[in-house]
């Protein structure tokens, strides 16, 4: 495919970190990020995967702002179950 700019392995893991950065900085933002369509559980699973992708990076600090936010989230989860 001549002309194509075919993306390296390590260009497209510098685009993911750069990604899951973003999202990480949107989540902890003071603004509601959530689309609509986000129900409860979905939010929990994003949330569990961006705190895997910085345990692997040994980013603590992250994993302990996605735990607040994830814990705020499973209490309106189950506050919605009441």
């Amino acid at each position: 495919m001549k002309g194509l700019d075919i993306m390296t392995h390590e260009a497209m893991e510098d685009y993911l970190d750069m990604t899951l950065i973003d999202a990480y900085e949107v989540l902890t933002s003071n603004k509601d990020p959530w689309p609509n369509s986000f129900a409860p559980k979905r939010k929990i699973k994003f949330i569990d995967q961006l705190i895997s992708y910085f345990q692997e990076r040994e980013e603590y600090e992250r994993c302990a702002e996605l735990l607040k936010i994830k814990n705020t989230v499973t209490n309106e989860l189950d506050n919605r179950k009441l």
